[in-house]
């Protein structure tokens, strides 16, 4: 931290967003043998999408390291968002199951009484 400054927070969902819309390729170097692949999105897509770094020519480990941790942290906190509604739903199914049961239970009561012979 001491040898930065001007922070500014980040939104993780707009990065999430930004990385799953950015295409990703395998691919060569120009000047590499084509057995030697690369995988990753292409310089000029990457700063266009987050203006990251000095160059659209090249992509500094910390900015692709950066741009993956934000992406981490904005699928974690949809997980989160997602477990909550699947604990929500959970418990408005259980609490379904148990009217079904009371009323099955109350419906073969009823039946019982049905099946008992009248007496006149």
């Amino acid at each position: 931290r001491n040898a930065k400054e001007h922070f500014e927070k980040v939104d993780t969902q707009e990065v999430l967003e930004k990385v799953a819309a950015m295409p990703i390729t395998s691919w060569n170097m120009k000047t590499e043998n084509p057995s030697i692949r690369h995988i990753g999105p292409m310089a000029q897509d990457f700063y266009a999408a987050f203006g990251a770094g000095d160059s659209e020519r090249h992509i500094v480990s910390t900015d692709a390291d950066g741009v993956a941790l934000a992406a981490i942290q904005g699928l974690y906190k949809r997980l989160l968002e997602k477990e909550k509604v699947i604990e929500q739903q959970q418990e408005q199914i259980n609490k379904q199951q148990q009217c079904i049961n009371q009323f099955q239970e109350e419906l073969r009561e009823a039946l019982g009484q049905l099946k008992q012979p009248i007496n006149l």
